[in-house]
């Protein structure tokens, strides 16, 4: 419960900062490049989301079904892309976009290792 809250509210500001980032996308790069570091992120959270909801779903780890280990391997190998491009472009971003995108990628990863604590033992 407490990852989906959390991927709630890193959500909605990846949202608030595409949307905000969207209507200023053609001043130059630097907006553009916030613009694909924001849509970069949307995909990454909507893969974590998918890979943890399968996981919790499955009842813990896909250890033992080989199309539960595609799955959840194909939503990993889209969201790790998906966040290093949304780190390039923070890096290639300016000001509180530049803050926004860098921080995802640490705050995506607390996700990931919540839901690994959250199947320890299993």
């Amino acid at each position: 419960m407490i990852l989906f809250l959390l991927l709630a509210v890193i959500s909605l500001s990846v949202a608030f900062g595409f949307v905000k980032s969207r209507q200023r996308r053609q001043v130059d790069s630097r907006h553009f490049a916030a613009f694909v570091g924001f849509s970069a992120a949307l995909v990454a959270i909507a893969a974590v989301s998918l890979g943890v909801t399968l996981t919790i779903r499955w009842f813990g780890p896909a250890y033992y079904h080989p199309v539960r280990q595609a799955f959840v391997g194909v939503f990993g190998i889209i969201a790790t892309i998906a966040m290093i491009v949304t780190f390039v472009a923070g890096l290639l971003s300016k000001g509180v976009w530049r803050a926004a995108l860098v921080f995802f990628v640490p705050a995506v990863l607390l996700v990931y290792l919540l839901n690994g604590f959250a199947n320890f033992g299993n």
